[in-house]
Formats: structure tokens, C-alpha cells, sequence
């Protein structure tokens, strides 16, 4: 007896993205469209930095946004939405598993929170994106007075 689709995506919806996705071709079923994930870095995430590997799959864009950035003074930054300084970034589109790896690194949600910000983009263009923010500040944080984790010296 053959199941019918709705019962084998149901029993494989538990799976891993990548996984789920595997298993959607090997059964001859309609594969579920990738989530797609707007995401606003401005640090250790950045192209050629050492946590750029953690956005697994990412398309990258340069953009910006406002508020303000700090130097942790543990080798990687900290966002505040507040204030106006021109923040210096990459606007990425990660799919579900991007982002999983993401969260793992910036200890979502115990050591960052994801909010949603508008980011700009080189061409005028404005767009929603999640932003990861620390939680609390260590207190001996500097601020990177022009907004750009790479030159902050």
C-alpha cells in the first residue's frame, strides 16, 4: 500500500532542512521551498573575517544601518539599535541551516537576541533584516566611534 504525499511529508518534516530536503527527492515527492533568512552583520561575520564560515551558504551584500557598536574587548562586537552613527556592514540571505549556524555562534539566545532593523543598501535600497544583539554589555565596552568593526583601530 502506498501513502499518499501528505502523510510522508509529515513524516519527514522533523528533519533537518538539508536532510528533509534529501529525502523529499529520494521519495519522488515535491520538495518544500527553502526559507530564506534576511540577516544584518557588522563583525566577526563579516566577508574575510574569522566567524564567516558560521553563515553557511550566504549571499552577501554591502549595507548599512544606524545605531551604535562596541568593542567587547573579547575579539568580537556588540550592537545597540540606539543611535545615529552609520554602522558598516553586509546584508545576508541565509537559508534555515545559515541561520542555525548563526544562532550557534552568537549564542542565540542566551548571549544575543535577534531583532528586526532596516538596513540600506549601496543603491538606495532599504530592507528588513534581523540583527543579533548582545543581551548585556560588558561594562568596560568601547564604542567604535566610526561605526565599521574592521577599522576600529
Amino acid at each position: 500500500m502506498t501513502k499518499d504525499i501528505e502523510t510522508l511529508k509529515r513524516e519527514i518534516k522533523h528533519l533537518p532542512p538539508l536532510a528533509r530536503e534529501r529525502a523529499e527527492r529520494e521519495l519522488g515527492l515535491p520538495t518544500s521551498p527553502r526559507a530564506e533568512h534576511k540577516v544584518f552583520v557588522y563583525g566577526t561575520l563579516l566577508t574575510g573575517e574569522g566567524n564567516a564560515h558560521w553563515a553557511k551558504g550566504a549571499r552577501r551584500h554591502p549595507a548599512w544601518t544606524h545605531g551604535t557598536i562596541y568593542d567587547t574587548g573579547f575579539g568580537f562586537p556588540a550592537f545597540v539599535k540606539a543611535g545615529e552613527t552609520k554602522i558598516v556592514g553586509e546584508l545576508l540571505t541565509v537559508d534555515d541551516e545559515g541561520f542555525a549556524s548563526m544562532d550557534r555562534l552568537e549564542g542565540y539566545p542566551r548571549l544575543y537576541r535577534r531583532e528586526e532593523i532596516e538596513a540600506f543598501t549601496p543603491d538606495g535600497g532599504r530592507i528588513r533584516a534581523w540583527v543579533y544583539i548582545m543581551n548585556s554589555l560588558p561594562k568596560d565596552a568601547k564604542v567604535i566611534e566610526g561605526g565599521d568593526w574592521r577599522n576600529r583601530r
